[in-house]
């Protein structure tokens, strides 16, 4: 008896970035996805960076271990550089995102699953 394989795909972060890098690519020409620790510099941020450049965005996709605080004092960074900054975390995390991150310069959207896609939800102001 043969039995079949069972495919799980896992939806994280990372699938979240990729889907999000491809709708960006389908209004521009050119779009980055790097590591979130190599664009802001800082070593211990995980989570996958994803950059527009001719929309002028770039979305942060932060690993699910990632404290959201830690994102803060980059976001600051982004502030005044002429590029929007989106945190893009799990439509879980979206309450915990809006108390780690209130009051800083950004956006937060949310992602989901749904059966073998990614979804997302609008932005909204922590």
């Amino acid at each position: 008896m043969v039995l079949a394989e069972t495919l799980t795909t896992v939806l994280d972060h990372r699938a979240a970035a990729t889907t999000a890098a491809s709708i960006h690519l389908h209004y521009e020409g050119s779009v980055i996805e790097q590591p979130l620790a190599r664009y802001t510099g800082i070593d211990g941020l995980a989570g996958i960076a994803v950059m527009a450049p001719t929309q002028g965005l770039v979305e942060w996709f932060p690993h699910d271990d990632q404290p959201l605080a830690d994102l803060a004092p980059s976001a600051r960074e982004v502030d005044g550089t002429g590029v929007a900054l989106c945190v893009v975390v799990p439509a879980s995390r979206m309450g915990e995102a809006h108390r780690a991150l209130r009051g800083e310069p950004l956006t937060l959207q949310p992602w989901w699953r749904d059966g073998e896609t990614v979804r997302f939800g609008g932005p909204e102001v922590p």
